[in-house]
Formats: structure tokens, sequence, C-alpha cells
């Protein structure tokens, strides 16, 4: 039978197979919706693909999916992949709960069926409406969105660990593409289009578009909020996201923003969480510690980052030549403003003013006499360069700013001796 027949039809064959109300892109590619459940049995669990041993108990249709599986996607056991699946499934719990409202988004599946489908038409209020059969035995492979899938089963293994049933996750309606007829180079040549052309966004973009990240938002609003002196020496006031680049991941010479706002954003983490702070200022931040509450969080940081940028504005305008605003020391002058937050459970709690006085005779010129080896280390030129992010320098430039008994508190504000 022709693959499309232009004659309209009056009712549906279930005969011959299942059939889907799809739109036709062209005569191998249909747009479609299903519920997952449906499109589990046509692409069953990717992980019994990666069970060699289990495919003697497997049907001859069977042990053809998975060995096309293999051949067309990445592996899953010991890689990021099975990770990734695991965080994949929390969201998608969090999606079919209302959690996220509309918040949320999910690609479409790319589905391919190497055999063709039979399409037909049907007279609709608008025209023609395509319908393909899917045979009911049909079989496929994912191309894109395997990970996707991967978490549906997740939670599909233990839906009530996630505050689900079983019947929730095979009622939600997703999206799929799903491409019929076409070989297996094909297949694999539209599998690496969808995943290694892709331009990843950098970390900057990345978390100006996560506002459901906790400490995200609350950098963004700090953007808006927080008030500083403007470039120039005008003595006008302007907002914090004005010197604060929220696109580019690093800054050049030129550039006469003060910091990224990955940057700043890990000085909100750390403010939140202290020291412990430096092992989360790459990640998400979904809930905050004990005490700590989103409005209150705002308030407290708004008010010491206010003063902070304020005083030492120079040094920020200056930041070539300063280290004020590297990632580390910015980080860790985060994780000693958290002892002035009222959330911090610790022995060494400070003022507000106590912060600022701890910090009013430090060096901030990028000296190697003041910062070698705490925030960066001298060159064989002679350059001094911040060598080190975050988790390597954070700690020990946090001693520096905020502990009296260690040598590196004296080296940044006395000089280090014998350079």
């Amino acid at each position: 039978m022709d693959n499309q027949t232009t004659q309209y039809v009056t009712e549906l064959d279930r005969g011959l197979g299942d059939p889907i109300r799809v739109l036709q892109l062209s005569q191998t590619r249909l747009m479609a919706t299903m519920p997952w459940g449906q499109l589990s049995r046509i692409v069953p669990d990717p992980r019994r693909a990666e069970q060699p041993q289990a495919f003697k108990y497997l049907s001859a249709g069977e042990r053809e999916q998975a060995e096309a599986r293999n051949e067309v996607q990445r592996a899953i056991k010991s890689t990021k992949k099975a990770q990734n699946a695991k965080d994949y499934a929390k969201y998608l719990a969090e999606v079919v709960l209302g959690e996220r409202d509309e918040r949320w988004a999910t690609p479409p599946f790319a589905l391919w069926i190497p055999h063709p489908l039979q399409t037909v038409q049907a007279r609709g209020l608008l025209g023609a409406d395509t319908f393909a059969y899917l045979p009911y035995d049909a079989t496929g492979v994912l191309m894109d969105a395997e990970t996707q899938h991967l978490a549906h089963f997740i939670l599909r293994d233990d839906p009530a660990a996630y505050g689900l049933t079983a019947q929730q996750i095979n009622a939600r309606l997703v999206g799929v593409e799903v491409y019929h007829g076409l070989d297996l180079v094909s297949a694999r040549q539209i599998f690496h289009d969808r995943n290694l052309l892709g331009v990843i966004p950098n970390k900057n973009v990345a978390l100006t578009s996560d506002s459901s990240n906790v400490a995200t938002s609350i950098t963004l609003d700090l953007l808006k909020s927080v008030q500083v002196p403007a470039p120039g020496g005008t003595g006008e006031l302007v907002p914090l996201g004005d010197v604060v680049s929220v696109r580019q991941r690093q800054l050049k010479a030129a550039d006469t923003e003060w910091m990224t706002l990955s940057t700043l954003r890990s000085f909100v983490v750390t403010a939140i969480f202290g020291r412990a702070g430096f092992e989360k200022t790459s990640g998400p931040i979904s809930e905050l510690p004990y005490g700590c509450e989103r409005e209150s969080a705002t308030e407290e940081i708004h008010l010491v980052l206010g003063r902070l940028l304020s005083t030492f504005a120079a040094s920020f305008i200056d930041r070539n030549n300063t280290v004020i605003a590297s990632p580390a020391v910015f980080a860790a002058l985060g994780a000693v403003a958290h002892r002035a937050m009222s959330w911090n459970a610790g022995y060494d709690a400070l003022t507000p003013d106590e912060y600022m006085r701890l910090l009013a005779d430090v060096k901030w010129t990028r000296d190697p006499h003041y910062w070698e080896g705490t925030a960066g280390k001298q060159t064989a030129t002679g350059a001094f360069s911040l060598a080190g992010g975050v988790k390597d320098n954070g700690s020990k430039t946090a001693g520096a700013l905020g502990d009296p008994t260690s040598p590196r508190f004296q080296w940044i504000r006395y000089g280090r001796p014998n350079l």
C-alpha cells in the first residue's frame, strides 16, 4: 500500500494499528502527541539494551530494538547520563505534581521507527487531518531525549517515592517527533546533529535563565535593588545590574563591568552557606539552610553587599589592578559575610559594622607582596596571576580575610615577609 493516500477516509481501521493524529512535515517526519505510557511500549527501558546477558530472554523483535538502540545512542551505565536521569526524574515529578506551575519545559522525543508508517487523511474542520497507524508491535529508538525517557522509567520504578502514581506517569502527555522509513545511517546522523551540533550556553547565560534556582533568584533581585556608585566618579548611584555582566563568562581587560553574574552569585551562595558554600557555587541551590528564608536572606545580603560595594567601589572600578572582584576573593568575602547573617549558627558571629571594620585595612592591590599563595601566584615573568578558582583558593582567602589567628590575615594587610 502506498505510504500516503490522497483519498479521504471516513473511518479509521484499527486493524492496521493504533491511529494517532499527526502533523506531516515531510514523507518521513511527523509530529504527534501521546501519553508517555504509549511511548514506553514502543521504546522500552533503555537500560535493558545494556544488559547483553538478558538478550536470550528477549523476542527477536526486542533484540533487534536493543541492538539498534546501542548502535544509535550513548551508554548509560557508569556515565554521567545515569545521574542526569535521576535529577531529571525529580524535575519531572515536580512538573507532574504542579509544583513548577508553568515554569518548566521538556523537549519532544525524537523517535526513529525504521519501517515506513501508513498515513491516511480525514476531513476536518480546518481541512485535512492526517493520521498515522502505529502497528501494535511497533518498536523504535530515541535519537534524542533518551535521558528524559529514562527519567520516566525511574519514576515508574518507584512512583510513591516521588509522591506519584504509575497512572500519573503513564498518562503524562508528551510531544513526539516521529522519523519513519529511515535507515540506520540516517538515524545515527540525526542523533549526531541533535546532540553534538547544538551550542551549549555559557554558565552566565544558564544562570540568568534559571529563575527557579533560589540562589540565582536572589542574585537577580540584588541586581535590581542594590545601588552602587556609577563608574566615572559622577557621584550618581546606579543599579548593581549596570556593572555586572550577565552574558559573558569572563571579562576582558577593556570591559567596564566590575564582575560577571556567576561571580556575584558565588558571593550570594557563600553568604548563605558560609565556607560550605565554596563547593556549591557552580551547582543548583534548591533549598536554603535551616533558619534561612528567601526574603530575609535577600534583605540581609543586600545590606552587607551594598556596604561592601560602596565602600570599596574604587577597587572594583580598578579591577584590573586589584583582587577584590576576582571569583575566589569575592566568594571568600561572601563566606565571611555569612557570619553577619541571622541564620549563622556559629560562635564567630559579626555585625555588619564589625564585618566592614574587619576589611578596612586589607590591601586590595594585585600585588604578590600581599596576595602571593592566597589568591594567586607570581609567574616566572614577575607578573601576579590570580590562579585558581573558588574551590581552590576560597577557603584560605576566607581565612586571610576573617581569621586574625591566620598568618595570611597579616599578609594581606601588612605584606608577606620576604616578599
